[in-house]
């Protein structure tokens, strides 16, 4: 008949097919038990209030630390000479060389001890190129990259122009992040 938290709350149905709270610190009834009655729109109507609610405490909680957690990104200076390349392995002198489809063979990161430091901006995978349009998607380890170090990379690639390009071309931005609009490097 009823769910329990234990020694907090108790929700049921009675007779009536109405929802009751059960609760310790409600005014009792003749059985010394302190509860509340809802009709089943009222139920419908606070279940929904509550997972508002808590979605929305849930958010802020979030926000609070995801703050906490690039305040103290921050505060840690970025270790530019700690890096890899994107596979985890020591940079080579070849790792520029171009495939076929105009990508590098390999591209250098921030190590995955310097990204564990945490991150200045949102960890973003996908951004767009003002110039064509294109949506390029890059792996998790460049976008943590830039998420520690925004000014890490002075250009791109756009896989729909199959070449790399500068971030910032005659001070205009060139690429923006697709999550929220704001330019890729800032």
């Amino acid at each position: 008949m009823s769910d329990k938290i234990e020694g907090y709350l108790e929700v049921g149905l009675n007779e009536r097919d109405e929802i009751v709270i059960n609760h310790p610190d409600l005014k009792p009834d003749e059985n010394g038990i302190g509860h509340i009655v809802f009709s089943i729109n009222q139920a419908q109507h606070l279940s929904h209030l509550l997972a508002t609610k808590a979605s929305e405490a849930a958010n802020n909680v979030r926000r609070r630390e995801e703050a906490e957690r690039r305040r103290v990104a921050e505060a840690t200076p970025v270790d530019r000479s700690s890096i890899t390349l994107a596979d985890g392995s020591p940079v080579t002198p070849d790792h520029r060389e171009l495939k076929e489809n105009g990508q590098q063979k390999d591209y250098v990161v921030l190590s995955a001890e310097e990204r564990a430091k945490g991150f200045v901006r949102p960890v973003r995978t996908s951004y767009r190129h003002a110039k064509c349009g294109g949506v390029t998607k890059m792996s998790r380890v460049i976008a943590e990259t830039y998420a520690r170090d925004p000014d890490f990379y002075n250009g791109t690639f756009c896989v729909d122009c199959g070449k790399h390009f500068p971030l910032l071309i005659e001070g205009e931005r060139q690429f923006f992040w697709i999550d929220d609009g704001s330019p890729v490097g800032e």
